[in-house]
C-alpha cells in the first residue's frame, strides 16, 4: 500500500475521533454512541418515511493550485450520474437524506455511493432555501483501495428552489502531494 494510503487511514480515523465527539456535545448529546444512534435512526426514518428523490450529477471541480495544467487537462470534470434516495423534514425544519448515486469519477471510472446527509436548513419557508451539514457514505473507488468499499465524511452544502437542489461536497487534501485532493463536486436533486 503506498505512504498516501497507508497515512490517509490513521488520518482519517483520529479526525473521525477528534470532531464526533465535539459534534455530539454540541447537540446536546450525552455519548458518542447516543449520536451514532440518533444518526442510525434518523436514516433509518428517513428510509421508511422519506419523500422520493431523483439526485442527478455534473460537474467536478480540481483546485488549480492543487493540480498542475497539464493533469487538470486528463481529468474528468463531467460527473455524469444518477440517483435516488429519500429526504424528510425533522421536527426542527431540518433535513434528513439518504441516497444512493453512480457518477463518473475524476478518472472516468464508475464510483458509486451509498449515504445518509442531515442538514441544517435556514429560509425554509421561503421560495429559496440554504443548507449546511454533513454526509456520511460508503464509496467504492478504482484508484483508491483497488474499488474495496471505504467510509467518507464530507461536508455539504445546498441551495433549494422549490421542488430541486443544487449541492456541494468538498473533498480535502490529505496529503502534500501534488494531483490529489481539494475537489469540489456538485449535484442536484428533484423531490417528488
Amino acid at each position: 500500500m503506498p505512504i498516501a494510503r497507508t497515512r490517509f487511514i490513521p488520518l482519517f480515523f483520529l479526525v473521525w475521533l477528534a470532531l464526533v465527539p465535539r459534534m455530539s456535545w454540541a447537540l446536546g448529546l450525552g455519548s458518542v454512541s447516543d449520536w451514532a444512534q440518533g444518526t442510525w435512526n434518523a436514516a433509518v426514518n428517513t428510509t421508511e418515511h422519506g419523500k422520493d428523490d431523483l439526485y442527478f450529477s455534473g460537474y467536478t471541480w480540481h483546485d488549480p493550485g492543487t493540480y498542475t495544467a497539464a493533469k487538470r487537462a486528463t481529468l474528468n470534470s463531467h460527473a455524469w450520474g444518477i440517483g435516488w434516495g429519500r429526504h424528510q423534514m425533522d421536527a426542527s425544519g431540518n433535513e434528513d437524506m439518504v441516497y444512493a448515486m453512480i457518477f463518473s469519477d475524476s478518472h472516468w471510472n464508475a464510483e458509486p455511493v451509498v449515504g445518509y446527509a442531515h442538514q441544517w436548513m435556514f429560509n425554509n419557508d421561503a421560495p429559496v432555501g440554504f443548507g449546511l451539514g454533513y454526509t456520511l457514505a460508503v464509496t467504492s473507488r478504482a484508484d483508491i483501495f483497488k474499488n474495496i468499499p471505504f467510509p467518507i465524511a464530507l461536508p455539504i452544502a445546498s441551495i433549494r428552489f422549490g421542488r430541486f437542489s443544487i449541492y456541494g461536497t468538498f473533498i480535502p487534501k490529505v496529503n502534500n502531494k501534488l494531483n490529489n485532493g481539494n475537489v469540489a463536486f456538485f449535484f442536484g436533486r428533484y423531490d417528488f
